[in-house]
């Protein structure tokens, strides 16, 4: 783990959740991200890949996931260079652990996030009517943080794992 994993790995574990846990749900998005997450590797976007629209991280990833199919949508944390606290943030790894992320104009420095099925992330985004967070799915009452979340075979794509599990 280098520096900013190490410093994002004890945002999420030790700092103020982003989310609020309730009695309703088993996991905040941090402890979410800690029990299935990995690390990925920040790299620049290929030629020929298309960058998105800023604020648009998910719609961004889900798109170039659309096009690209062998790239893989991933969601979790990130931190940029201009901000050293955790961002819910969404990119597509290409299934060698890197992070390849369309919305940042520079790859971040540091990646935690989950490797998500096509077939989920497309469902949700047809439920929603939009793409938006799987792991703040307020629309849906956060599935994920609840009974969901213990269902890996439902939404958890293998191939793109990325370089090393956050706890291995």
């Amino acid at each position: 783990m280098n520096e900013f994993q190490r410093q994002l790995y004890e945002q999420l574990l030790n700092g103020e959740p982003i989310s609020s846990a309730t009695s309703r749900f088993t996991r905040t998005m941090e402890q979410f991200v800690i029990d299935y997450g990995w690390w990925y590797d920040p790299s620049p976007l290929p030629d020929g890949f298309e960058s998105g629209k800023a604020q648009q991280c998910h719609k961004n990833a889900y798109m170039l996931s659309a096009k690209h199919n062998e790239l893989i949508y991933c969601e979790g944390f990130a931190l940029s260079k201009d901000s050293l606290l955790p961002t819910l943030h969404s990119w597509v790894t290409d299934g060698q652990g890197r992070a390849l992320d369309n919305t940042w104009q520079e790859p971040g420095i540091a990646y935690a996030g989950v490797p998500f099925k096509y077939l989920f992330v497309t469902k949700t985004t047809f439920q929603n009517g939009a793409s938006i967070s799987l792991l703040d799915d307020w629309q849906n009452n956060h599935p994920l943080r609840g009974e969901l979340g213990d269902l890996p075979d439902e939404w958890y794509e293998r191939a793109g794992e990325g370089l090393t599990k956050i706890l291995s």
